[in-house]
């Protein structure tokens, strides 16, 4: 069985035979193929190689490989839940409980969803990005510790992400005259507070970041069951009876109802603490447990020496 390194340098050596000159190419017996009069055979060997090279770097992330097929079967399973949900009409009585507006419904599980992505994703995406450009080493050596850079990432993530969001947002209430309440700071401090487990979860993604380099089982899973059963594009209602309980192990869950009774129906903080209360003890939990296994994956590749690994 092929190892890493292995796989590494089969990646490295067909990217190079895929950049060959114009008018040499090399073979594996060292044998030189002149370009007189034969360029069409020429380009169909160069492309080729870089089909190879393509399936190689598809084959050597084999955890993304089994992720992104169950994606496509998971996506199909949501759309099909939002369809039986859009089927009852005009009326949609199990949105009642938030006004039964079924824009704003769609609207602020949109908000929500970017925010889920911006906490999941911003402490892997800072991985990713410094182990690409082969960084991830000189930073580590530099006076600015990790911790920083995710928090620095983070914040400027989160500042764009409401900037972007509300001039949406707003432009989305006016065109097409959706009821919201303008509740909006009490709603970023539920945005804010549905973070903490959010981000945790982010760090766990980014401690298998550090290992798999691409592959992301924890972040799937959560991004997969969110969408599913947290009642972001579709009542939990809508789902099975036996099915139904999962919803409620998911922060998520919890974390879309509290704003769409902010923004839906005008609630204020005071009616929705204990909510908040339960989400912040649910961060303080996942947070400390992420740190735990980010600390941990963090050595392990430093022992292997594969912390620059992309």
């Amino acid at each position: 069985m092929e190892t890493e390194w292995e796989t590494v340098m089969n990646v490295r050596t067909v990217t190079v035979w895929a950049f060959a000159t114009p008018n040499v190419i090399m073979f594996h017996g060292g044998s030189e193929f002149s370009s007189g009069g034969e360029g069409h055979l020429k380009l169909l060997i160069k492309t080729l190689y870089f089909i190879r090279k393509d399936i190689l770097i598809w084959l050597s992330y084999r955890t993304q490989l089994v992720l992104g097929l169950l994606s496509g079967f998971v996506g199909i399973v949501q759309f099909g839940f939002i369809g039986k949900f859009i089927a009852q009409g005009n009326y949609f009585p199990l949105i009642e409980r938030y006004g039964g507006d079924i824009l704003a419904y769609f609207i602020t599980g949109s908000v929500f969803m970017s925010y889920t992505n911006l906490a999941l994703m911003t402490f892997k995406g800072v991985i990713q990005r410094e182990q690409s450009m082969g960084t991830l080493e000189y930073i580590l050596l530099s006076k600015t510790p990790l911790w920083q850079l995710f928090l620095f990432s983070f914040v400027s993530s989160f500042f764009f992400t409401t900037l972007n969001i509300t001039l949406i947002f707003l432009g989305l209430v006016y065109l097409f005259s959706v009821h919201i309440t303008p509740n909006f700071l009490e709603a970023l401090v539920v945005l804010f507070t549905v973070m903490l487990p959010l981000m945790g979860i982010g760090l766990l993604s980014a401690s298998i970041v550090l290992v798999t380099k691409r592959g992301d089982p924890v972040g799937w899973l959560y991004t997969t069951l969110s969408g599913l059963f947290s009642g972001i594009y579709f009542p939990v209602e809508i789902l099975p009876d036996w099915i139904r309980p999962v919803s409620y192990l998911i922060p998520s869950t919890y974390g879309i109802d509290l704003l769409r009774r902010v923004l839906m129906r005008g609630e204020h903080l005071s009616s929705v603490s204990e909510g908040l209360v339960l989400l912040a003890a649910t961060g303080t939990v996942l947070i400390s447990a992420g740190i735990v296994a980010f600390k941990r994956s963090f050595n392990q590749a430093r022992l292997r020496g594969s912390l620059s690994w992309y």
